[in-house]
Order: C-alpha cells, then structure tokens, then sequence
C-alpha cells in the first residue's frame, strides 16, 4: 500500500490528499472516508473470523470496538490476512477495557495459534494396528522412539483457557458457566489431518509429550511419578491420532 494513502487511512494524514481527484476538499475528505471505513470494517471483519471465541465472550460491539483500537495501531504487515492479529493477544492484555477478563489475552493467542497450526504440513498418522505392531515387533518397547506432528506443542495456561475454547465449540461437553477460569491448564495442541486439535492434558502428560516431543526414547519419557499412568497416556495418543511414527533409535 502507497505509504502516503496508508498514512491518510490509518494517521488521517492528509498529505495524500492531492492525490485524490475531486471538486472540493469536502469531496476529497468524504472520498478517503469511504475507503477508510472500508478498509476498518474489513480488517474487523478479519479478526472476528480468526478470533471467533473472544468475540462471543465479550460481545460484537466490544470486540469490534477493541479491534478498531488493534487496527490503528498495527497495521497488517502481509496480504495474507489470515497472518493478521499475530499481536492482538499483547494488544488485548494492555487494553484497559478488557482488563477485567485477564484470561482474555491468552484465549486470543490460543485462537490465533490453532489457526497458524491448521495452515502446517499435514502429516499421515499411524492406525491401531500399525502402532502394535511396532511395539510386538520391537526388542525393547522402552527404546521405541514415538514421533508426533512436529507442529505439535505442548503449553501451560495459566487460566483455564482451553475449557473456555471447548465450551464455545459445537461439541461441547461442558457449560461456560461451570468454568473456572482461574485454574490454570496443560494444553496439548497438534494437528490431526487437516485440522488443529485442541486437548487438555494432565501435568504428567505434558511432561510425557514434551519429552516424546524432544525425541526421547519411550523409557526415558515417562516422568518420575508414581501417578503417571503410561497405557493411559498411550491410548490417548493412539485414539486422537497423533502418532506419526513408532521406531528403534538409528544406530
């Protein structure tokens, strides 16, 4: 975008002005006001598709009205709009108005997260079957190195931001209202096929995937805790479809 036009959309600098062909300065000001309005309620309209789940929870008017704010503050930086509001959740935790939701900030990360993950390479995933084998097959299953999308990433929440993204889902199994949104939450994000998956975790099973994660061999993943439930934590993995690869270190 011409930089003087940029300057007049989002600075309301007039130099660009004279660029505009018009009878009158009133005409001129009422064109770039067109276009300004255009170019807001498009990047608006922009957010509020990456960040669906923070606009349900604040409300249409609030959420357009903090997007405006983001927008004249930072500008889209790449023509691919789905790469916009890289920086909304930073804005969001500054942004006064929304300071009495103080988990709001970490919900919009995890949005604009997931969608970025949707966008990686899709890998093809191991079946049932496939992942029994290896292990019958294996000398020593705790040497077996299990392999993840490497997109995958294992975080720590500290408000319960991934409940509050379920709830909104089509397939919820909890209520918003039961929430609460002050415990703190190991979130496990991966994408499965073509989409980006969601999956609340234990602590024990954010270690254990951290360390699969790393590349560890099966024996030296597992944490050093008598409540970490090892076949659990395998079925899980097995069921969402998250295994890529089951296989003896290289020598």
């Amino acid at each position: 975008m011409n930089t003087q036009l940029k300057a007049a959309l989002f600075s309301q600098d007039n130099g660009f002005y004279k660029e505009i062909r018009a009878n009158s300065a009133i005409e001129k000001e009422a064109r770039i006001n067109v276009y300004r309005n255009n170019i807001f309620v498009s990047l608006m309209d922009a957010l509020a598709d990456i960040f669906p789940v923070t606009q349900a929870l604040v409300g249409e008017d609030f959420f357009r009205a903090m997007a405006r704010e983001y927008i004249l503050l930072h500008q889209p930086q790449s023509p691919v709009i789905s790469e916009y509001g890289d920086t909304f959740s930073d804005f969001i935790h500054h942004f006064e108005p929304a300071q009495s939701l103080p988990f709001l900030g970490g919900l919009a990360k995890l949005e604009h997260s997931l969608l970025q993950l949707t966008n990686e390479q899709e890998y093809n995933t191991l079946e049932r079957e496939q992942i029994a084998a290896a292990f019958e097959n294996a000398s020593d299953p705790a040497q077996l190195i299990l392999a993840l999308p490497p997109s995958s990433k294992v975080c720590t929440c500290p408000f319960a931001i991934g409940s509050i993204y379920q709830a909104h889902q089509s397939d919820a199994t909890h209520k918003l209202r039961d929430i609460k949104t002050t415990n703190s939450e190991h979130l496990l994000l991966a994408k499965s096929h073509i989409y980006a998956k969601l999956y609340i975790i234990s602590q024990n099973e954010a270690i254990f995937i951290n360390n699969l994660l790393q590349g560890k061999v099966l024996g030296e993943a597992v944490p050093d805790n008598d409540n970490f439930d090892l076949g659990a934590s395998l079925a899980k993995l097995i069921d969402w479809k998250l295994l890529i690869q089951v296989s003896e270190p290289s020598i």
